[in-house]
């Protein structure tokens, strides 16, 4: 199962999607971020509206932003991303609904997009995870464990590419590790595969 487009979404919800561009546009984040989380409640497969809701999340957090709110938010989110992980594989719809509670509340929590991430995975929203994964991976892009995750998610979504950056990364932070070595070589293997597939079809079509 992969993601939709916002053209693909009923009348009505593309309405409130281009509601909440506007009200991104003037100033209102909060305003934008109760319509996304509207459609994302109907439709959490739409990749479109899930990062116009996270600009929404970082405007609003770049007026809100203090080192208490940080602290106290990274304390009492650390029961529900435990929580989250247990639903992995069992219930992943309720995993990523804990990790969308979690990143409105905070959008700098790694966890919680990591959290996102994994649940987009088993769900096999591949863009949607590699989406939640480079966010992460971003706000803290010294983490091996982080990288690695990225890594497996852009190879998950057929971008073999960029999955043998995300393993040489890795590696270079981390040269032991057995898991970034296994992660080079599944993208590099799925690189000379589609290789020659091409050239494959090159000889056909003389």
């Amino acid at each position: 199962m992969s993601e939709i487009t916002i053209a693909s979404l009923a009348p009505h919800l593309q309405k409130q999607v281009e509601s909440a561009r506007a009200a991104l546009d003037r100033g209102r984040p909060e305003q934008a971020l109760e319509l996304c989380a509207a459609v994302l409640a109907l439709q959490p497969d739409c990749l479109q509206v899930r990062k116009l809701e996270r600009a929404a999340q970082l405007r609003l957090a770049a007026h809100r932003r203090s080192l208490v709110a940080k602290i106290v938010s990274a304390v009492s989110s650390a029961p529900f991303i435990l929580g989250g992980n247990l639903k992995l594989k069992d219930d992943p719809r309720s995993a990523l609904a804990t990790a969308e509670r979690l990143l409105r509340r905070n959008p700098q929590s790694v966890a919680a997009l990591n959290l996102l991430g994994q649940a987009a995975t088993e769900l096999g929203w591949t863009e949607t995870a590699v989406f939640a994964h480079e966010a992460a991976s971003d706000l803290e892009p010294e983490r091996p464990d982080l990288l690695l995750s990225l890594g497996n998610a852009y190879l998950a979504a057929g971008r073999a590419t960029d999955a043998v950056s995300a393993a040489n990364q890795t590696l270079h932070l981390e040269p032991g590790s057995a898991e970034a070595k296994t992660l080079l070589q599944n993208a590099q293997v799925a690189i000379t595969v589609v290789d020659g597939k091409w050239a494959q079809g090159g000889e056909r079509r003389n």
